[in-house]
């Protein structure tokens, strides 16, 4: 069934029970939300609003017919109107081209091959001159200059997809990003359309392969039985999905990486927790039951924490396009903070697909981290609380849904959901921020929920902030929202009590 957001009906990743290809449908999703942000922000004339509402509506009907490269063409083409490009042939290939590394983590002085894919086709690029340069670039600015690797590659439009094999000179080492540069005669961008023309691919430039097998080796021979191996083979499987370009490796240290796997490989070994005593802010993983995969969250565990006595959990979802490491690294590390304040522990699951809506297994890996949390630290399951932004919003309200005796408060911000559902969690205190200049969901969302959850007797807390953003509200919101939580917990009835 549909589920509104941003405004507009839209199929989610979930459609009849059935789990569309995840990766495609994300990526509509995701393109989605920006195209309306963009349609609910730019300074456009009657002329662009009506063509960008005709090819947004467009773009739904071809994502709910499954032709994802159709959609991702009408929202391309719908963005170019809003930002006053025109929509040349050599602009709609630009665009359409995904690049992809063969690896991303590569050893200095070797090979690595570039592809570049269209997400779709019309036949507009054939008879299209285009040529590409490659260039290497730092990934921080003013750490270095850019490097060109290779130029005067021609790229066929019409025998798409283009690969080519770029040597990393021997001298490199750290991280960069990989540039494409496109180029067609006649055709000079305008400012906003010379992102399409340059494929930013990111690298990291470093011999790690040894590191990694004997990290392999490793946990193949040790002790099995704790849990805490999960932690250390999720190292490992990282580094794979950073090599295979999956998430940007230029955003981790893989040989400290595998130090730490090694740690606690070696205190499992020697019957030790390698957490035990641990405070602060923590990266774990654990094996889901859902599909065998290794699934990472984040947990802080406050300084007061002993075991002594039970101990609020609280679970923090994040937003579309985030992981576990939003909701800590981001908003000014204020969650943390504040947890460490009024004693709570906050686990951070990784919303997989990270355009899941938090359904099916992306709600099943909530409910696993909360178990693997219950194990390992005294919770008490009187004062479990659930929150999240945006897309953790949605997700908030609907995980709360479908398990109602669950959760002594919940604080979903900037999102929506299903009134109808309100009803179920009428017994479960609610904090509720939005903004009402948030221009990627809209205020109504939060509005139409607040107002179906009072109809059926809920206790809300409702703060709309004048000229909120869709992101501006969050991080002050959680100072009060955590100071309420702490004033709730669950009675042996699974209603809800006030302290």
């Amino acid at each position: 069934m549909p589920r509104s957001l941003i405004g507009f009906t839209f199929p989610l990743i979930l459609a009849g029970g059935l789990v569309l290809n995840a990766q495609d449908a994300g990526l509509v999703l995701r393109t989605s939300v920006g195209y309306n942000t963009q349609k609910a922000s730019l300074p456009l004339s009657g002329e662009q609003r009506e063509e960008a509402d005709r090819l947004g509506q467009e773009a739904q009907h071809a994502a709910q017919a499954r032709q994802y490269g159709e959609a991702m063409r009408d929202y391309n083409q719908g963005l170019a109107v809003m930002r006053n490009i025109a929509w040349t042939p050599a602009y709609e290939l630009a665009v359409s081209l995904q690049g992809r590394l063969d690896h991303a983590i590569v050893a200095p002085g070797k090979a690595v091959s570039v592809t570049l894919t269209p997400l779709y086709t019309d036949g507009r690029e054939q008879g299209l001159k285009v040529t590409a340069a490659v260039a290497l670039v730092p990934a921080k600015a003013n750490s270095g200059e850019a490097t060109t690797l290779e130029s005067g590659l021609k790229l066929d439009p019409a025998a798409l997809p283009f690969t080519t094999q770029i040597t990393l000179p021997r001298a490199a080492s750290g991280d960069f990003n990989l540039e494409v540069r496109l180029e067609s005669p006649g055709e000079t961008p305008v400012d906003g359309a010379r992102s399409a023309f340059v494929k930013s691919l990111p690298i990291h430039i470093e011999a790690l392969s040894a590191d990694a097998q004997r990290l392999k080796d490793r946990l193949a021979k040790a002790k099995q039985g704790s849990p805490a191996l999960a932690t250390a083979e999720y190292a490992l499987a990282l580094y794979e999905r950073a090599d295979q370009g999956e998430v940007n490796p230029t955003r981790y240290n893989f040989r400290q990486q595998f130090a730490d796997a090694t740690a606690i490989v070696d205190a499992v070994d020697q019957g030790r927790d390698p957490f035990a005593a641990k405070h602060g802010d923590l990266h774990k993983a654990y094996r889901s039951p859902v599909d065998n995969t290794l699934q990472p969250y984040r947990i802080f565990i406050p300084s007061a924490y002993d075991g002594s006595k039970p101990t609020p959990l609280l679970v923090a979802l994040h937003g579309m396009g985030g992981d576990e490491n939003s909701m800590f690294d981001g908003y000014k590390e204020t969650l943390k903070r504040e947890a460490e304040r009024l004693g709570f522990i906050v686990a951070c699951p990784k919303g997989r697909d990270n355009a899941s809506m938090y359904r099916g297994p992306a709600e099943q890996d909530v409910l696993d981290v909360m178990k693997e949390v219950e194990r390992d630290y005294r919770i008490d399951p009187k004062r479990l609380y659930l929150m999240g932004h945006s897309m953790g919003g949605y997700g908030t309200w609907s995980v709360a849904m479908d398990h109602p005796d669950l959760f002594a408060a919940l604080g979903p911000i900037s999102g929506g959901g299903d009134v109808n559902g309100m009803v179920k969690i009428k017994n479960i205190p609610e904090y509720v921020v939005h903004g009402d200049d948030d221009r990627t969901v809209n205020v109504t969302q939060s509005r139409r929920m607040v107002e179906a959850g009072k109809k059926a007797g809920a206790n809300i807390t409702y703060v709309e902030v004048p000229g909120g953003s869709h992101v501006s509200v969050a991080e002050p919101s959680f100072s009060p929202m955590l100071d309420f939580f702490a004033k709730q917990q669950r009675s042996d009835s699974s209603e809800v009590r006030t302290q």
